[in-house]
């Protein structure tokens, strides 16, 4: 009996050696008859991704064959019903030209099913085969996967299954942040406009389901205020707030999810413009000698608002001071008309862009004709007034050092010199000269340049029998 187990063995044992190599030759033989090299791939992508609750997104599912030809294929994609639902299974683009059956999907089971085939087969690293677009409904992380009963077929004419390596992708719902809150004022309702109310009332609409708010109000236009809650009411003022440009800033929170902020610009300006003075110039008519008309400018500035526009009135300077005029939208300069007999009141008004108010009054008359004169020749006139000033520098200093009187002096000497007759001096009669001797006269004149006071030389004539002594000769010489 042993014998016999032992004959039986071998004889398996060489069956076996026999046997052996031809199968391994057939196996070769069909793996090169129907080559399937590796796993082909079914992924999908985004693999993860954060979504607000109620938004939609797509969940594109590609191919990679991995270097195998493939021309059909079976999809079967489940996900969590509870926290997303299907909006449509597929998009109008895919590598299936032929869909064996219409896509299905149910969103109380929660998966989608799609069988075709592939034209001519395919060989490809990311083939479309469809996109999936969801909605989020609920809140909380969730996993889209590809089922098991997937299944990729290889163009090899027997419809062989491709191993498959199959994904999933992991995405998370949050809850939708309450919507930008609508903010509103009764007192400054535009926010692209300025007012002279320094004291603003904001108010908001609260949206279902929000609980309160977090506010702040400041001249910044980007803050964000802190997550903690400030009101849980929908109106608030701010009495005495400061001049420019204000902003505020509130948020909503609704199921512990704060929103989006809402930024809403104040415009405060309380200041006047600046003050400024009309300039006036006086026009005289040929045509109508009982009236006048002046040409009237003016210009000032506003810091914050700017200026928007000047109003004028007219009155006549004997009414009444609480009389007030009509005023009118004008531009400078103004022609204005003026009353001769009275004269005009004008008030230039000027308005900036939040409604305040800067007047300036100034009365307006005729001037008289020399006025209009000299404001016409005024140029010549200075001149003339220069020219004055100068003989009076002049004269002033010839007097203060005297020469002006020494010239006189000098003048009135020689017109003395002019009028005086000449002085006679007879000649001493030399001894051994006959007494018969008739004397000469010899005229002297005054040297020129030597300063003779005003001196009055009396005129002697001497009688016929004068005898010349040296005392009377020296007397008359002097």
């Amino acid at each position: 009996m042993r014998k016999l187990f032992i004959i039986v063995q071998s004889l398996t044992l060489i069956f076996i050696l026999l046997f052996s190599f031809p199968l391994a030759i057939f196996a070769q033989q069909v793996i090169q008859a129907n080559p399937i090299n590796q796993k082909a791939t079914v992924f999908i992508t985004p693999r993860s991704g954060t979504f607000l609750e109620g938004s939609t997104f797509e969940v594109p599912i590609f191919l990679n064959t991995h270097n195998n030809s493939i021309n059909a294929l079976q999809l079967e994609v489940k996900f969590d019903p509870k926290k997303l639902s299907i909006v449509k299974p597929s998009g109008g683009q895919s590598i299936i030209g032929i869909w064996v059956e219409p896509p299905s999907f149910s969103n109380t089971q929660g998966f989608v099913r799609i069988v075709g085939a592939i034209p001519n087969s395919i060989t490809t690293e990311s083939g479309l085969i469809t996109t999936i677009t969801f909605k989020a409904i609920a809140s909380g992380p969730t996993t889209i996967f590809i089922s098991k009963t997937t299944k990729v077929l290889a163009s090899d004419g027997f419809g062989s299954e491709v191993p498959t390596s199959l994904d999933q992708a992991v995405y998370t719902i949050m809850r939708r942040p309450p919507e930008d809150v609508k903010v509103f004022s009764e007192t400054h309702p535009f926010t692209d406009q300025w007012y002279n109310n320094d004291s603003p009332i904001v108010s908001w609409e609260k949206n279902p389901q929000v609980t309160d708010f977090s506010f702040t109000y400041d001249n910044k236009p980007f803050t964000i205020p802190d997550n903690i809650p400030d009101t849980e009411e929908t109106t608030i003022s701010f009495p005495d707030s400061a001049e420019g440009i204000s902003y505020f800033h509130i948020k909503s929170r609704k199921k512990d999810v704060w929103g989006a902020t809402t930024h809403f610009p104040i415009r405060i300006d309380t200041t006047a413009p600046a003050g400024f003075t009309p300039h006036v110039e006086s026009l005289q008519t040929k045509t109508d000698e009982e009236s006048s008309r002046a040409i009237v400018s003016f210009f000032t500035t506003d810091n914050l608002s700017g200026i928007d526009h000047y109003e004028i009135g007219i009155i006549d300077q004997s009414t009444p001071a609480d009389v007030s005029p009509a005023f009118v939208q004008s531009e400078s300069p103004f022609l204005l008309p003026v009353n001769t007999e009275h004269g005009s009141r004008l008030i230039v008004r000027a308005f900036d862009r939040a409604g305040n108010v800067r007047d300036v009054s100034m009365n307006v008359s005729v001037p008289f004709a020399l006025t209009t004169a000299i404001r016409s020749n005024v140029v010549w006139i200075l001149a003339l007034l220069l020219i004055i000033i100068l003989i009076l520098l002049l004269i002033h200093y010839l007097i203060g050092h005297k020469i002006l009187a020494n010239f006189k002096k000098a003048l009135k000497i020689i017109h003395d010199e002019e009028r005086q007759p000449f002085a006679i001096v007879p000649r001493l009669q030399p001894q051994g000269v006959s007494e018969h001797f008739e004397p000469q006269f010899q005229q002297k004149a005054m040297p020129q340049h030597i300063q003779v006071p005003e001196i009055q030389i009396p005129v002697v004539r001497l009688p016929e029998d004068h005898i010349y002594t040296p005392n009377a000769d020296s007397a008359l010489n002097r």
